[in-house]
């Protein structure tokens, strides 16, 4: 729910305006303290309290816009504090325009989720019903928008209740309406709401053993990704997204309704596509542990984890429920029971931790209400400290542009730091290239038995195979050029001047370099595909030999490599 409600207030935020702040500088103001208030709540509040005594906006226009930055904070308690506070700013007044009901409806929004979310569903689903009766027989964008996501709600209310049947319904009803709201759609996003509701959908036939329901919608998700491609403005991430949800949910389909052919054909070309995501991954053990393959499922959710882990998400109360239970139940059904009762322990331990936190955020958060209600009631009896909020808004503007300044100061010169050293860094490997062709070039008779077993030596590690394969140490050079391990140190300490094992990690960083240099790949496949076990080795070696990191080598080869392509 709280991902619905983000991409609602992304969607929607704003869309409306009462007749006393309906301007353009109400709404472009309105729009960018949202966007700030992202990465800094405290000053978008404090310029949300400034244009409301500006006159610029109403107390219901600044009370739900405080609304919206927290609830995208996830910080429930104070959206809900500051949604309430609108909607009693409002109590007053006839909410009859449609302007009036954008408003109404966004902060009843935010008060539903939060319903949602602390297991309240009965108060949820009556704040979504009002919303219903708000938005009416609209087919403006907007009501169709507010209109399906309230059902949405409600139907997702009716499922964790246990009335499957009006869940479906509702379900169902937001179907039919966005099927035929969005067949002449003009941006992706009025398109995604659908592709969302119908993968919901098919979620409730499959939980609730219905697949056979499921299969209709099969056709009606193409259709609805179609619509979604078809759009200029779909942006790549979101077109890879919305595909893989559903090939993996056609697959599923096909697999609840025993078709395994369509759904093996459907799970192998889900598993084709590149950087499937965390989510992507578990969606793919969900369908191994319904096509009973518990050991493979079990793999593909610790595959899931640990990508979650490599990208530092948070483990949140969703985590917990989904991915976790989910290995929980292939375990089980593995009859893996030891692992099973450690999996069902750490699943307990982690739900205490959080439950933990909620409560620790919700008496920070109550705390943080209290002290704003003593602030508003300083504020309304003191014009001095709408001064000082003036002043401390410049300083805090003039230290943005410091730091700004100082930020851009520091990466130009990072960035001609490393471009000094990427050309220092290819001047090196032309005297070393021309220092072998030189040595190729000598007469046999002429070199020493280290310089030709070095000669052969560098001949043979032309071929990456032999010095990224991870085993390979210097019994295996001197076995590959069939002679003593002591001839090819003596060889290498002559004419390089370093170890075997020296050499080896100096051929593996240059390998790396060059993939870095020549393809998109991720590091972590860099690290394996040029024979390191150990991603600390490797960060550590290739800035001793490189001085920078990987991530800033291929960052000012690439830009080396444009600026020297003819214009």
């Amino acid at each position: 729910m709280n991902n619905i409600i983000k991409m609602i207030c992304a969607v929607l935020a704003f869309a409306g305006c009462t007749n006393h702040d309906c301007s353009k500088e109400a709404m472009a103001l309105s729009e960018e303290i949202v966007k700030g208030g992202v990465t800094n709540i405290e000053y978008a509040s404090e310029r949300i309290d400034s244009a409301e005594q500006a006159g610029l906006f109403t107390a219901v226009r600044a009370n739900t816009i405080k609304a919206i930055i927290y609830a995208n904070a996830d910080r429930r308690r104070m959206a809900s504090y500051y949604a309430e506070k609108a909607i009693a700013a409002e109590a007053g007044q006839a909410v009859t325009t449609s302007d009036d009901s954008i408003f109404h409806c966004k902060a009843l929004w935010i008060l539903g989720d939060g319903a949602y979310a602390d297991g309240e569903y009965g108060k949820s689903l009556a704040q979504a019903k009002e919303i219903l009766a708000f938005v009416g027989d609209g087919w403006a964008p907007k009501d169709i928008e507010m209109k399906c996501r309230a059902l949405m709600q409600m139907a997702d209310c009716e499922n964790k209740l246990g009335h499957i049947a009006e869940s479906e319904r509702l379900f169902v009803q937001c179907v039919d309406i966005l099927m035929e709201s969005t067949q002449h759609a003009t941006s992706y996003g009025e398109v995604d709401p659908l592709i969302y509701t119908l993968l919901s959908l098919n979620d409730l036939y499959i939980e609730n053993k219905m697949p056979e329901k499921a299969l209709p919608l099969i056709a009606k998700m193409d259709t609805a990704l179609n619509r979604m491609i078809r759009r200029p403005d779909t942006p790549d991430w979101a077109k890879q997204k919305r595909r893989n949800n559903v090939i993996i949910s056609k697959a599923m389909v096909y697999a609840a309704n025993h078709q395994k052919e369509q759904a093996e054909s459907l799970f192998h070309e889900h598993q084709q596509f590149k950087d499937l995501s965390a989510l992507d991954k578990a969606a793919e053990g969900l369908y191994l542990t319904m096509t009973e393959r518990y050991d493979e499922a079990v793999r593909m959710f610790d595959e899931s984890d640990s990508i979650m882990r490599s990208d530092g998400e948070p483990i949140i109360d969703l985590y917990v429920k989904t991915l976790l239970n989910y290995k929980y139940d292939a375990l089980q059904k593995a009859e893996r029971t030891a692992e099973a009762l450690a999996m069902s322990d750490r699943i307990r331990q982690l739900t205490d931790s959080i439950r933990q936190q909620e409560r620790k955020a919700d008496v920070e958060q109550l705390q943080e209400i209290k002290q704003q209600e003593e602030e508003i009631v300083r504020k309304h009896h003191s014009l001095t400290i709408h001064r000082i909020l003036l002043v401390a808004i410049v300083l805090l503007l003039l230290m943005a542009i410091y730091i700004i300044w100082r930020i851009r100061r520091y990466n130009r010169q990072l960035a001609e730091k490393n471009r000094s050293l990427y050309e220092q860094i290819l001047h090196r490997q032309q005297a070393e290239a021309e220092e072998q062709r030189q040595l190729e070039a000598q007469p046999e008779e002429k070199l020493t038995q280290n310089q030709l077993l070095y000669r052969r030596l560098c001949e043979m590690v032309k071929n990456p195979d032999v010095f990224t394969d991870p085993d390979t140490n210097h019994e295996t050079l001197a076995r590959l050029l069939g002679t003593n391990y002591q001839y090819v140190y003596a060889a290498l300490r002559e004419c390089a001047d370093t170890t075997p094992a020296d050499y080896l990690n100096r051929l593996r960083i240059q390998y790396a370099a060059q993939l870095l240099e020549k393809t998109d790949d991720p590091i972590g496949l860099i690290i394996e595909q040029s024979g390191f076990t150990n991603r600390t080795t490797f960060a550590r070696l290739f800035a001793a030999y490189y001085s920078m990191t990987p991530s800033e080598y291929r960052k000012i080869a690439h830009k080396q490599s444009c600026s020297s392509l003819p214009s």
